[in-house]
């Protein structure tokens, strides 16, 4: 049995960013990776790039936008704006390598109990024990399509490689980052594309890019419109069904969409949570409730979560940029319950807030573009 103070799970942009301000402080910590470091960003598809523009700007106090911890960018590591998986997997691997974090690889969480204060982790490499436990599994690995019928299609996120797709007609569902992009790259190579949405792409009256489009998929999505083999449905799908070789896309007006080829489905993914599934109060909207002074499950002391699932009133942080403005207030917290100095910890705050790692007033984030 390994104890450290702090456990977490999970070595994407979350972990390894949390992992950093741990190490900083000198609080004694474990990352337990089931894979390899980044190994989600390793398995993206092909054509899938980072939405939000990395820039080399920490000199002028704005943190690249893509950067999970200070004095990185990943814009200047690879001399590029828009990232692709493997480039932002070396990223978190250089980052790691650099601050020499406590990572054990090819360590799969398969249970989590709790004995008095100590949280006890089952892996297939043995019990793990801590007192603090902070959950970053990510999403990218569990895609979700939730729709009657789904069995006959297949996510977008397992499709490596666009280009090497057999057929000439293609039915893609959902109309956000990943349905864009998936329907421009078969459009790119001389594929026939319907894509199905609920509603009119990107006619959501917020300036939040968790809730449209980013400008980089704006572009793609212009476009996209003008070609001859692209056609938009708006509707929303209740079923699928396969006869033969055919498929049936079961709209809920009735209407009826055929294809040779299986569905492509760009309908999201959903926060990695069987281990401590029975720890979770969900929210409304299925996202778990937190408290918002500390990120810590609701009413479960000590068991925080980090990333793209984290959600407080109407705030969405599934991007980088906003997530990770949250490690500071995980490890801030778990610094005050160690007896910190006061000092210490402003200390260290202070420049977390400089680098875009520490958001405690979240009215900020109500804040609209006007023009």
């Amino acid at each position: 049995m390994t104890k450290s103070k702090a456990i977490i799970v999970g070595s994407g942009p979350a972990g390894i960013g949390v992992a950093c301000l741990l190490n900083e402080v000198g609080i004694d910590y474990l990352v337990l990776e089931k894979n390899e470091i980044g190994s989600s960003f390793a398995e993206w598809p092909e054509n899938m790039e980072m939405i939000t523009p990395s820039f080399p700007s920490n000199a002028f106090g704005q943190m690249d936008l893509n950067s999970i911890c200070g004095a990185t960018s990943p814009a200047f590591s690879f001399q590029k704006e828009h990232l692709t998986g493997d480039d932002y997997a070396k990223y978190l691997s250089m980052v790691a390598a650099f601050n020499e974090l406590n990572i054990e690889m090819n360590t799969e969480v398969k249970n989590v109990f709790r004995i008095n204060d100590d949280w006890i982790l089952e892996t297939n490499q043995g019990e793990f024990v801590c007192t603090y436990l902070i959950w970053a599994a990510g999403e990218f690995q569990n895609p979700q399509i939730n729709i009657k019928g789904e069995e006959y299609c297949v996510h977008s996120s397992l499709i490596k490689e666009a280009s090497k797709l057999k057929g000439e007609d293609f039915v893609v569902v959902g109309g956000y980052e990943s349905g864009v992009q998936m329907a421009t790259e078969l459009i790119k190579n001389n594929k026939k594309v319907t894509l199905i949405n609920p509603t009119k792409i990107n006619q959501i009256d917020t300036s939040d890019p968790s809730q449209v489009l980013s400008p980089y998929t704006v572009t793609k999505y212009n476009d996209l419109k003008k070609s001859p083999n692209y056609t938009e449905v708006i509707g929303e799908v209740e079923s699928f069904t396969k006869e033969k070789n055919n498929y049936s896309i079961h709209l809920k007006n009735n209407k009826i969409i055929e294809s040779n080829e299986p569905p492509i489905c760009a309908t999201g993914f959903s926060l990695v949570q069987k281990p401590i599934e029975k720890y979770i109060t969900f929210r409304e909207d299925g996202f778990p409730l937190l408290n918002e002074e500390t990120d810590e499950l609701y009413e479960k002391n000590n068991l925080y979560l980090a990333g793209p699932s984290v959600r407080h009133d109407n705030h969405i942080f599934c991007f980088i940029y906003k997530f990770r403005q949250r490690f500071g207030i995980i490890v801030s917290d778990i610094m005050n319950k160690e007896i910190y100095g006061i000092n210490d910890i402003v200390s260290f705050v202070t420049v977390w807030k400089r680098n875009g790692l520490y958001l405690s007033d979240l009215s900020c984030c109500d804040e609209e573009c006007v023009c």
